[in-house]
């Protein structure tokens, strides 16, 4: 799949509404309602995730990415869709270690996020400060992404 397919996938997510259930929905819902608690005030809406969208092409706000990643303290990788060359930003490094994230790992931690009832009730995607918490949300969209193909 790749990125514009995904973009569209999560487009096609936040037009149908759903409210299908998921088998990580309990470890969802635990993570998200951490975030919240934690911090209420620093969120974006679905609209403000694109800077240019049309049908064929979407291209993500940079100026999103850039709040999310100062808010989460990790650095943002804009590298291509590629094999990871660093072993530092390898899955198998455990999450507390990781120093960086990639446009689809935000997407991950988007379309997690989509799937919750706090976006549900307020459409508002809560920005993190938790680098655990973003990759529990990262793991559990990544899933939901590999589940739906």
């Amino acid at each position: 799949m790749t990125i514009q397919d995904y973009l569209n996938r999560i487009e096609a997510l936040q037009n149908e509404k759903s409210e299908i259930e998921y088998p990580n929905d309990a470890d969802l819902e635990f993570c998200i309602s951490q975030i919240k608690q934690i911090n209420t005030e620093s969120s974006f809406s679905f609209d403000a995730l694109f800077q240019k969208r049309t049908s064929e092409t979407k291209i993500v706000n940079n100026d999103v990415v850039k709040t999310f990643s100062d808010y989460l303290g990790l650095l943002f990788l804009e590298e291509k869709e590629s094999r990871n060359v660093c072993f530092a930003n390898s899955e198998e490094v455990r999450p507390e270690y990781r120093q960086s994230f990639k446009l689809i790992d935000f997407l991950d931690y988007i379309y997690a996020f989509m799937h919750s009832s706090v976006y549900k009730e307020s459409e508002e995607i809560i920005f993190t400060s938790e680098a655990t918490l973003f990759w529990n949300l990262v793991k559990i969209g990544s899933d939901f992404r590999k589940e739906k193909i």
